[in-house]
């Protein structure tokens, strides 16, 4: 009995009859499809690499979907093809054609649903514009963000003003009193002297009572003036850039000179050790505002409303590094806090006006200014430290 399978090719003749066996003609047309089917076997193995590698292409199933279709559609038809011109494996050609048509559908059909998710994607152009824009507002957005550093600043600034202005009051009060009595007792001497009767008494006493008040009126205008010189130093260089060499124990003296009324009127104190020789090449107007931002750190977050406290400020130098080490006993930040520190606008204080840029202008300086870097360790309860460091020469 005959078979009746699809797959039977003997009753069949080769395709190449219907070319007359014209060797030509043959062989143009087998090398044309081998050629089309390995280039379609080549997309499809590109599309599936892409796929691949492209984790956050949307639908990827329907890119596999289309690669099926080149590969048994356009590939594997044309490879069929070429073979059915010697050997009649019609059949084999039919299941192709029939596996084709299926995909072919289904992909037609698919293609209406995600073509509307597809339009969505931005273009290169529209990629390019919105890239442009995010530019722009991340240009106004550092303009804004310079403007309040700069604003802290001044701000940073105005509250020196004040703290030494307070702390002023106190040597200049004392001299205008120690002059005040000085001019009464002389007033008195007058009068002795015109009414002949002085005594020696008299005169010993006045004499011990200049010398007191001399010596007190010289040692508070001396005061006074160190803290005026002390104040135009550190306001010169925090309002301008200025590089030069400076000694850091004098000039640290002195910005904590210039903090010390702020810290006066709190049961806290700071302690510094650092070395006489240390000696940096750059903008001392870095280290005042790190060392500003730091201690009204620890005052407003830190120390805030403990009976006592206390900050501990060491510098010291390995070959051409310097190390400051900042340390405050305070109530420490949890893990939380302490990863987000040096970001700008973040505080824990919102409500008390605090603007939160004040570690992120210490991490501006270090990183940027001094081309050093900064480490902070803390845990809850437990204070806060940071480890400073960056090079004595940081003027390069």
């Amino acid at each position: 009995m005959e078979s009746t399978s699809i797959f039977n090719n003997d009753s069949y003749m080769p395709h190449g009859v219907c070319y007359l066996w014209q060797p030509e003609i043959l062989w143009t047309t087998a090398i044309s499809d081998v050629v089309i089917a390995l280039a379609y076997f080549s997309i499809t193995a590109a599309m599936i690499v892409f796929v691949k590698r492209r984790k956050d292409l949307p639908y990827p199933w329907f890119f596999i979907l289309a690669g099926s279709i080149i590969f048994v559609a356009c590939g594997l038809s044309h490879l069929v093809s070429a073979i059915v011109i010697w050997k009649p494996i019609y059949g084999i050609s039919a299941v192709v054609k029939a596996i084709t048509a299926v995909a072919s559908l289904t992909t037609g059909i698919v293609i209406w649903f995600v073509l509307p998710f597809f339009l969505k994607l931005p273009s290169p152009s529209m990629l390019e514009k919105k890239n442009e824009a995010l530019q722009t507002s991340i240009k106004t957005l550092h303009f804004a963000q310079d403007q309040l550093v700069e604003s802290r600043k001044m701000a940073s600034l105005g509250g020196l003003v004040t703290g030494v202005a307070h702390e002023i009051n106190t040597p200049v009060g004392t001299a205008v009193t120690a002059v005040t009595h000085l001019m009464d007792f002389t007033d008195n001497l007058k009068f002795s002297l015109l009414t002949t009767a002085m005594s020696d008494t008299t005169m010993n006493k006045f004499l011990k009572e200049v010398t007191i008040c001399t010596n007190m009126v010289s040692k508070n205008l001396n005061r006074a003036s160190d803290i005026i010189m002390s104040f135009k130093q550190v306001a010169v260089d925090q309002s301008d850039k200025h590089i030069r060499v400076y000694n850091a124990k004098r000039y640290i003296d002195g910005v904590l000179m210039n903090l010390r009324p702020m810290v006066g009127q709190t049961p806290y104190e700071i302690t510094m050790s650092c070395d006489d020789h240390i000696e940096i090449n750059g903008d001392p107007g870095d280290i005042t505002q790190i060392l500003t931002n730091l201690v009204v750190n620890s005052l407003q977050h830190g120390l805030d409303g403990k009976e006592e406290g206390l900050i501990t400020i060491e510098i010291t130098q390995q070959d051409q590094t310097i190390l400051i080490h900042y340390q405050d006993n305070g109530r420490g930040m949890n893990k939380k806090h302490l990863e987000r520190i040096y970001e700008p606008f973040f505080t824990t204080k919102r409500g008390s006006g605090n603007s939160g840029l004040g570690m992120h202008i210490v991490y501006n300086l270090v990183t940027q200014s001094l081309n050093g870097s900064i480490d902070c360790v803390s845990e809850v309860d437990h204070g806060v430290q940071f480890s400073i460091k960056f090079g004595a020469n940081s003027s390069k």
